[in-house]
């Protein structure tokens, strides 16, 4: 996977993919520990989730229910609860041959 870094030329970056800086590695933890430290007590971090990613929550969430067969959840946990749920491998097995196909 390319990343492109904007500012940077395509040959001052394809000479460093795959290479680790090794005085950035061991600066890491140091730098980490003076973040932690600098952080004045009592401050919480704090997470907003885009507008966008709330409307995608939403929408998953109202078609999500409907999807649902509540009744065959209740009689399939029932039956897992008595010992009486069966699984069949022949089938489970046909289902995973099959899907390896698509894949192919």
């Amino acid at each position: 996977m390319a990343i492109d870094f904007p500012g940077l030329s395509s040959v001052q970056t394809a000479g460093n993919r795959g290479k680790v800086n090794e005085q950035a590695a061991d600066q890491a933890p140091r730098a980490e520990a003076s973040a932690v430290q600098s952080t004045p007590s009592g401050q919480s971090d704090t997470v907003r989730i885009s507008d966008t990613a709330q409307a995608l929550q939403r929408s998953e969430n109202a078609q999500g229910s409907s999807d649902i067969d509540t009744d065959r959840v209740a009689q399939i946990k029932a039956a897992i609860e008595d010992g009486s749920y069966k699984i069949d491998n022949e089938r489970i097995a046909e289902r995973m041959l099959q899907f390896d196909k698509l894949l192919d």
